[in-house]
């Protein structure tokens, strides 16, 4: 669903907070789902990150949050104390609540290198891959909405594309594994993966993913349709499908990886 347009201090912002998904084959629903509060604090919070609201403006009047997104004024008064404990919002009582600059954090991941040179960083990085997105990929299908299943299949046909004109298609790679992890509706899925990335596509082998000439049509076609598995799993939120396709691709990377010269 898309955002409503912001205009002056009295923007309209119709957005709703999306029933979750049906349950599917028997798949039983994650115990704990996001609750009004951090749906509205999830909310906000990217339109500040992402500059929607900038530096030093003012947020809509409590009162227009409140029609804008249906809820108490208690869900939005806790949603702006959350988004003040983050450093994204000043609150002034009487005036009003104004967005910070945001909080610059440190993005490096303790445990993992700088960078992965060695054969055996990223076969080690692969592993810990499999433990992480196996899991999301199950809870992008039982989770996902209309509007991401859409950025997951524009993602997936644009690693094709890539995969098809025999350019280096890794970014394209890590893009559609990252709108899958924005569907399990868990930032922290996201962020873990949106970090990886940043290693993965700077130092991974461009014979992975196409662009030089010792490539095989066969590993090409083989990585489109491992994909696809799991775009079509999603799109029908068949949540044990899911896993079991990113399991099957995750594996296959590796297996691939293992072909590579030292």
């Amino acid at each position: 669903m898309p955002d409503a347009a912001l205009g002056g201090q009295a923007m309209q912002m119709k957005d709703t907070v999306a029933a979750a998904p049906p349950q599917n084959r028997g798949e039983t629903a994650p115990e704990r789902k996001m609750s009004l509060t951090e749906k509205i604090q999830s909310k906000l919070g990217e339109k500040i990150r992402s500059g929607e609201f900038i530096v030093g403006e003012k947020l809509p009047r409590e009162k227009d949050l409140v029609a804008s997104f249906n809820v108490s004024r208690t869900v939005i008064r806790e949603a702006l104390a959350q988004l003040r404990a983050e450093g994204l919002i000043d609150i002034r009582h009487g005036v009003g609540a104004f967005v910070c600059t945001p909080p610059v954090h440190d993005t490096k991941i303790p445990f993992l290198p700088d960078n992965l040179k060695k054969r055996s960083d990223l076969l080690e990085l692969l592993e810990l891959r499999k433990g992480v997105e196996i899991e999301a990929s199950g809870l992008a299908a039982l989770r996902r909405s209309p509007a991401q299943y859409e950025r997951i299949q524009e993602a997936f046909q644009d690693f094709c594309g890539a995969l098809k004109r025999g350019e280096d298609a890794a970014a394209k790679d890590f893009d559609l594994h990252q709108r899958i992890a924005e569907a399990t509706n868990n930032r922290f899925y996201l962020e873990f993966l949106d970090y990886i990335s940043r290693q993965v596509t700077l130092d991974a082998p461009r014979s992975l993913y196409g662009g030089e000439q010792s490539r095989r049509l066969d590993q090409l076609t083989a990585l489109e349709e491992e994909h696809r598995d799991i775009v079509d799993a999603i799109q029908m939120q068949d949540a044990e499908r899911s896993r079991s396709a990113m399991r099957k691709h995750l594996k296959a990377s590796e297996e691939r990886f293992l072909t590579l010269k030292e």
